[in-house]
């Protein structure tokens, strides 16, 4: 900024050309001409009798002498385009050059405003010596020092150079090198930038004078500038850019001979490897073709002992049996619960022990049996099954007459037998998992290029986890041809035929497709909805005739029914699905992806019967919960109850004590305040009453002042009959206040007391007696079986005597609860006297009147207007003072502090 700030003063200083534009020297002046400008610009050339070259001064067309320049740092022959370099040089005005300026006309030195300085050895000191004072952006500089212009410029002189610095590239920023400014006799150090390339010519430039300036120009020797390298302009700079360093301009490197060779190496090690994969698999697949380990030695299999006694009079039984039973049973334990099924055998499927195993045991005859490479791939195909739907085939025995068959042995059954099952409650959610097992062990069947071809329920059995899994699948040359042991299965084979595809009866030579299975499916669906034999009450010559169907479920959806599982979510799709798995057209029938969706539609919540059982227990839990939290809520209220009804009966602390079985030792209190209270005239108010009218009477009575000394730090000890006896500072200890909290809960029963009436009478007012005293006492619990929380010692005495003897409506205290009070400063007492105490002898006892805090209060909720009135007081000995208002009683006020007798002025207020 400061350069291009500079750069603008001088343009407006310079009255020649400033355009940047071919012109070779930038800032001469205007009327230079090419000639003179070129002839200038050449090495070595010189004006006569100059003592350097390129001197010249435009405006007198004469040679200049005297002047002295020198490169001192000359420029580089060599310089890279954009790096900067640094030049210096030095420039000399000897005094013959100012007795030429002085003698020209007009005048090249300028005249100061405050001298003239006429005399070549003036100027000639001046210039040499004298500092400009001025910045360098003001411009009056000129005036103010020799050499006001000093500057570095490069010139080209080839055709890629076409003008002077400075230069301004595309991006805008100028390049310019620092104008100076300074004395003569000094050197000058500049910085360059080219940001061009090609020849180019160095000049120093200098100017003195101001008037008419004289311009002064040092020129280099021719200077190349080397063109910078920049990769992505789209020119490749042999010099300085190459394929590694720059490939954007310069193209792409040809690939090393190593890296052809890495290259070859790794394509060959990838070919050879999809090679050497696909020879391992290869041989894998033959040896597991060639691998006798599924042959069975028969002396392995351990057949289970409830096997070995029951299978023969199981077969004879289900020979007599009749033939809508004639099917393969299992042995269920009756159980309401599905997760609960027993079944520990099959009839038609022995179970035998296999290698820690248990497996199912399948026997066919054979009139020739060879182990053939047909028999080997169906072999090795069944064994690379892997699916949680899908039975294992755990190996074969073979004999030149007989085939026997081992499969993974499920102990639930087979699914015919659990939906026939009535004991067993099969919701729809379980049966629409039961579908979708089958249907994905289908479709897994159907992926590894095998159709199943006898898919009835029969083959699909039930594991320990409720998944149904599909068995007796594959191995056709095993079974193709064979008869089993069982001598009636051709009769059990009729209730098969329902599951058999039209084409596959019509057809006797028929390649097996998938097609075929799906109806095979569509019949175990209406099972499922049924829960029934697929034939219904069909005889057998209605399933042998040709075009035979069995009959579609007919199923409804209640919405009114409460339990809302045990209804298909959507009968109608439901039904539609099983007519378009038992087209007659197998092209028209769906497929296991179809199938699939149809099912998520009905039921997009697709769950295992575990998982299902797992939500129903979720469910139970929950309610149960929520049942357990109502019934601890409740008993947590009972419990409040009884801890309430246990603290009213004994101290908090003492209760704890005994819940928790610990023993209550009795304790020893130094100081307690006890209250005691009864109704005056009690006697005659029962003997006026109902029974029951005093019952309630009494526990109106007491019920209020239950409520009343809840708010103080005191306990109830008992209530019998009228008597109503209170403590302070037990079993809590709360120092002397006591006596405080008794008194102030004292007062205020017998103001509560004044509001209730006697039942018999409508006017006449409640009347208590109140008896106050305070020391030592005993307390403990007494007895087991109904504890009690008792006080013992002579104050409980003293404070009942106080009562006996105490007077309606008003407050009976001893000395000692007398002093206690007399500490807090709040209350008003008044002596009785000295009176007869029974057991005691002669007592002199005190009356609690008011609390003067209370009574202050009283009266300001009270006001009804404020009156003020002056009247002197009537002072006594002791200090205390007595005023009689008119029309009100008089007000006594103790003495708390000595003051001087002075008339004082109260508010008193109305009552009513």
């Amino acid at each position: 900024m400061f350069r291009l700030f500079l750069l603008t003063s001088l343009c407006l200083i310079c009255s020649a050309w400033h355009n940047m534009d071919n012109s070779r020297f930038h800032c001469w002046p205007a009327h230079a001409s090419p000639t003179v400008t070129e002839t200038l610009a050449q090495h070595g050339s010189n004006c006569k009798g100059s003592s350097s070259p390129g001197l010249f001064s435009w405006f007198i067309n004469d040679c200049i002498s005297g002047v002295h320049l020198d490169w001192i740092t000359p420029p580089p022959r060599k310089v890279t385009q954009d790096v900067p370099f640094n030049v210096s040089y030095s420039i000399d005005l000897l005094p013959e050059f100012f007795d030429w300026a002085i003698t020209k006309s007009p005048r090249p030195l300028y005249t100061l405003s405050n001298r003239t300085m006429n005399s070549s050895q003036s100027w000639y000191h001046w210039c040499h010596t004298h500092q400009p004072t001025f910045d360098l952006s003001d411009p009056k500089i000129e005036s103010d020092v020799c050499l006001w212009h000093i500057n570095v410029h490069a010139c080209g002189i080839s055709s890629t150079v076409p003008y002077c610095g400075p230069w301004i590239p595309p991006s805008g920023q100028i390049y310019h090198s620092t104008v100076m400014v300074g004395p003569a006799g000094r050197i000058y150090e500049s910085t360059v930038i080219i940001p061009v390339f090609g020849v180019v010519e160095i000049i120093a430039h200098f100017k003195v004078g101001i008037a008419n300036w004289i311009h002064i120009a040092l020129v280099s020797m021719n200077v190349q500038v080397n063109r910078r390298a920049i990769c992505g302009d789209g020119f490749c700079d042999v010099k300085y850019e190459n394929c590694s360093n720059c490939p954007l301009d310069c193209g792409k490197c040809p690939l090393k001979p190593i890296q052809i060779g890495l290259i070859t190496v790794g394509c060959a090690i990838v070919v050879f490897s999809f090679i050497g994969v696909g020879l391992y698999f290869k041989i894998k697949e033959q040896r597991l073709l060639w691998d006798p380990s599924w042959i069975i030695d028969v002396k392995e299999v351990q057949p289970t002992r409830s096997q070995q006694s029951s299978s023969l009079t199981s077969i004879n039984d289900c020979q007599k049996t009749n033939f809508s039973r004639q099917t393969s049973e299992t042995n269920l334990s009756i159980t309401t619960n599905l997760s609960n099924i027993s079944c520990t055998q099959q009839i038609f499927c022995p179970v035998g022990y296999l290698r820690h195993t248990y497996v199912t045991i399948r026997k066919y005859k054979h009139k020739h049996f060879q182990l053939t490479r047909r028999v080997r791939e169906q072999v090795r195909l069944v064994r690379t099954f892997n699916h949680n739907n899908v039975c294992k085939f755990m190996g074969a025995s073979l004999f030149p007459n007989e085939v026997i068959i081992y499969m993974e042995y499920m102990p639930k059954g087979s699914l015919r037998d659990v939906l026939q099952n009535e004991k067993i409650p099969i919701t729809w959610p379980f049966r629409f998992s039961f579908a979708m097992d089958i249907l994905n062990g289908l479709s897994y069947i159907h992926s590894r290029h095998l159709i199943h071809g006898r898919l009835n329920s029969s083959n699909c059995v039930v594991d320990q986890r409720l998944t149904v899994k599909i068995t007796d699948y594959g191995l056709d040359h095993l079974r193709q041809g064979t008869i089993s042991v069982n001598s009636y299965v051709q009769s059990v084979e009729a209730y098969k035929r329902v599951y058999y595809a039209p084409e596959l009866i019509s057809i006797n030579e028929l390649k097996l497709t998938s097609p075929i299975d799906i109806y095979a499916f569509g019949v175990i669906l209406n099972e499922i909805a049924t829960r029934s034999e697929p034939f219904g009450d069909d005889d057998v010559e209605s399933i042998m005739k040709v075009g035979y169907r069995p009959k579609i479920a007919q199923m409804t959806h209640d919405v009114n029914n409460e339990v809302e599982e045990d209804f298909c979510p959507l009968p109608s799709s439901y039904t539609r699905l099983i007519k378009q798995c038992i087209m007659e057209n197998p092209f028209d029938r769906p497929t296991c992806k179809d199938i699939q969706k149809s099912l998520k539609k009905m039921c997009p919540l697709q769950m295992s019967p575990i998982d299902l059982m797992f939500k129903k227990m979720s469910l139970y839990q929950t309610s149960l919960e929520q049942a357990v939290q109502v019934r601890t809520y409740e008993l947590e209220q009972e419990k409040q109850k009884s801890e309430s009804l246990l603290y009213s009966m004994l101290p908090k602390s003492v209760a704890e004590q005994l819940r928790v079985g610990q023993h209550v030792t009795a304790e020893h209190y130094d100081s307690c305040t006890i209250y005691f209270s009864d109704i005056v005239g009690f006697t005659t108010i029962a003997s006026q009453c109902k029974p029951i009218d005093v019952v309630e009477f009494l526990n109106r009575v007491y019920t209020t002042f239950d409520t009343i000394i809840d708010r103080y730090d005191v306990y109830k000890v008992e209530t019998i009959g009228d008597a109503y006896m209170v403590v302070s500072g037990v079993p809590k200890k709360n120092g002397n206040e006591h006596a405080h909290q008794i008194a102030t809960m004292a007062l205020e029963l017998i103001r509560q007391a004044m509001n209730c009436l006697v039942p018999y009478s409508n006017n006449e007012k409640l009347r208590i007696r109140v008896g106050l005293h305070s020391g030592p006492v005993c307390a403990g619990v007494v007895g087991s079986k109904m504890p009690r929380y008792c006080l013992f010692g002579d104050t409980v005495n003293t404070a009942s005597r106080m009562e006996s003897n105490s007077e309606a409506n008003k407050i009976h205290i001893t000395k000692d609860t007398k002093e206690l009070l007399d500490k807090t400063g709040r209350f008003l007492m008044e002596k009785r006297g000295t009176i007869h105490i029974k057991g005691k002898g002669e007592m002199t006892t005190y009356w609690l009147l008011e609390e003067l805090d209370t009574r202050n209060d009283y009266i300001e909720k009270n006001l009804l207007y404020v009156q003020p009135i002056r009247l002197p007081p009537i002072y006594k000995k002791d200090g205390s003072c007595q005023l009689h208002v008119p029309n009100s009683t008089s007000i006594f006020i103790p003495n708390r502090s000595p003051s001087p007798r002075k008339t004082t002025t109260f508010n008193l207020a109305t009552f009513d």
